[in-house]
């Protein structure tokens, strides 16, 4: 028991010197429950997604128009948006991760939210800085060799209540090039 208490003694001491010594506490961002990851630079497919429901539990109700989307940080700033003149019928969109002068965005954590003439619905994506040897590229083997997305969090969905799908954009209309690859020699070099 004297040791137990000998260790938590030591432990406040170097807190109370490392503030004393002006350390600040560390400050780790709190991670959503959910959220879809996407690499650094790639192009965020969404759409709203407005479901029947299970035997029409969810069919009345007016119908829903979109007004426009906004892709804000966790914290509530703007930094990209797109309002409609009109309100249009649910669809598709791309945000191809740029601020609302056209800079890319820092990696990090960033809700897409799409408004309503019913509310707001929104859903949140994790930016990853993706490894230099790790290009956008559909072609099958470069799967193995660790290019496939970054880790997501599966989101829960709804059988009658709107919600924002997030997904990858398809890739590739042509064959692509990796920037590197694994180079076998057989046989000998000329010096």
């Amino acid at each position: 028991m004297r040791t137990v208490w000998a260790v938590v003694l030591g432990v406040a001491a170097l807190g109370v010197l490392s503030v004393g010594q002006g350390c600040a506490p560390c400050v780790t961002t709190a991670e959503p429950p959910c959220y879809t990851a996407f690499w650094q630079g790639e192009d965020v497919c969404f759409e709203l997604v407005v479901p029947f429901g299970l035997f029409c539990c969810c069919c009345t109700g007016p119908q829903i128009q979109v007004t426009g989307w906004r892709v804000a940080t966790l914290d509530g700033n703007v930094v990209y948006q797109e309002v409609f003149p009109a309100p249009v019928a649910p669809g598709k969109w791309v945000w191809k991760q740029v601020d609302a002068n056209g800079n890319p965005v820092e990696p990090g954590f960033y809700k897409i939210i799409i408004s309503t003439t019913t509310g707001e619905y929104e859903n949140t994506v994790k930016i990853v800085a993706r490894p230099d040897c790790c290009q956008p590229c559909c072609f099958f083997p470069f799967f193995f060799f660790g290019c496939w997305g970054p880790s997501s969090k599966s989101c829960a969905i709804s059988w009658c209540t709107p919600y924002v799908k997030l997904y990858r954009c398809p890739a590739c209309a042509a064959p692509c090039v990796a920037s590197c690859g694994i180079t076998i020699y057989l046989g000998l070099s000329e010096p």
